[in-house]
């Protein structure tokens, strides 16, 4: 759980984000072979991680087990946005990240298209993993100074420089950050 860093889109023993449906609910609702088969076959925009049987056996496990004896609040369902106009997205996270990136967010939804770099989902918040300089959390503040110049956190760093207007960074800060009220 904590190596695929589920808890950024999913909620799993009581914590994560609530960017996609709440991994104690389906435990509650779905039998172990279709949680594996969701995990298997990923729907859009859930990276497919590849994993081998025992991984899929020992994640499953980790969701049944997180689930065990808790009762699922009754909030409103998430909603997930996905375009299916044909048209490209005009936000500025599709127009300055999406092409390398993906991201789920709670205003937009699904956004990107790139596998190149991580999937950003949650990167804001506590369940994004700590991969920042020296295994720090990402922050604004850090999120700026990578935007600035990734090479000089991380000096072999492939990403190039990406130049954002102050009113881009507000635009990119609201797609990016998750609410903090649970029954949102």
């Amino acid at each position: 759980m904590d190596q695929l860093a589920c808890r950024r889109c999913h909620v799993s023993a009581g914590r994560g984000n609530r960017l996609a449906v709440s991994l104690d609910s389906s435990a509650a609702r779905k039998t172990a072979g279709e949680l594996v088969s969701s995990i298997k076959h990923p729907v859009a925009n859930m990276p497919n991680f590849g994993l081998a049987e025992e991984q899929i056996t020992t994640l499953v496990n980790s969701i049944l087990a997180g689930a065990q004896g808790r009762k699922t609040p009754v909030t409103a369902p998430v909603q997930v946005h996905f375009n299916t106009s044909g048209k490209k997205s005009v936000d500025i996270f599709s127009m300055k990240c999406g092409s390398c990136h993906r991201i789920l967010s709670e205003r937009s939804g699904a956004l990107g298209t790139g596998d190149i770099g991580p999937n950003l989902s949650g990167i804001l918040s506590e369940n994004y993993p700590k991969t920042f300089r020296n295994s720090e959390v990402w922050n604004r503040a850090n999120l700026k100074l990578w935007l600035k110049n990734p090479r000089e956190i991380r000096p072999w760093a492939r990403m190039q420089p990406v130049t954002l207007t102050e009113k881009e960074l507000i635009e990119l800060d609201s797609i990016i950050t998750i609410s903090s009220d649970p029954n949102m």
